[in-house]
């Protein structure tokens, strides 16, 4: 969405050229390597409070989602700012630099839902990135086409207060999963299978443990 209503704000309100107004989305790769730095902090966090067999880190939800608690108020500011900041009488960089808090929030977004996918649907999560990325490529396809009349018929700071605001109504998303994510995934019949398979494991090795420990009592009463 950014790459067909950029243009419209910095051609439209500073009067730049395409070669110039391409240089806009540059802070939004700045903040994209930003947060990778946060995902890099949080995976080694990660890794010692499963060393210390924290409780917390046995849930799919508490591993991965923190990350979009932090990545959705980012985007959500980064929509406020560009669009309250996009006018003649503040400098071009002002607006240009919202692409910092957009970046980074949309990469802590995605990387928490792809890990979250995986963590969730395992021997299945090829096929479920494969729906959200079905899903995401036929959003990127339809909504460009209102992003242009949107913004000349609201104005720039209200059109990028809507996407604020519906940015705003998901970030609660992540926040239902991490409350109902195993009623969410029990309706699901992928992971009520995984479920069923990996008590179905525990107890094979249960079985299999059992065995090997009466082996062990019956050759110790045959040696006596």
């Amino acid at each position: 969405m950014h790459g067909h209503f950029f243009p419209l704000i910095f051609e439209g309100i500073y009067q730049q050229s395409p070669g110039i107004s391409g240089l806009m989305f540059l802070p939004i790769g700045g903040g994209a390597l930003l947060s990778i730095g946060v995902f890099l902090w949080y995976d080694g966090f990660l890794r010692r409070a499963q060393m210390q067999r924290k409780p917390w880190t046995e849930r799919e939800e508490s591993r991965r989602l923190p990350l979009a608690f932090l990545g959705g108020p980012l985007l959500v500011i980064g929509l406020f700012w560009l669009g309250w900041t996009s006018r003649p009488s503040i400098p071009f960089y002002v607006p240009m630099l919202a692409g910092i808090p957009f970046g980074a929030g949309y990469v802590l977004i995605f990387m928490a839902l792809l890990n979250y996918l995986t963590d969730a649907y395992e021997i299945f999560a090829a096929s479920a990135m494969a729906a959200t990325s079905c899903s995401r490529s036929l959003a990127g396809a339809v909504l460009p086409f209102a992003a242009k009349p949107m913004y000349n018929q609201l104005g720039v700071p209200w059109a990028s207060s809507l996407l604020g605001f519906l940015s705003l109504a998901m970030c609660f998303i992540p926040w239902v999963f991490n409350w109902q994510g195993q009623r969410l995934r029990d309706g699901s019949r992928f992971c009520t299978f995984l479920k069923e398979k990996k008590v179905a494991e525990l107890a094979e090795l249960e079985r299999q443990r059992s065995t090997r420990e009466q082996a062990v009592r019956n050759d110790a009463v045959e040696k006596v």
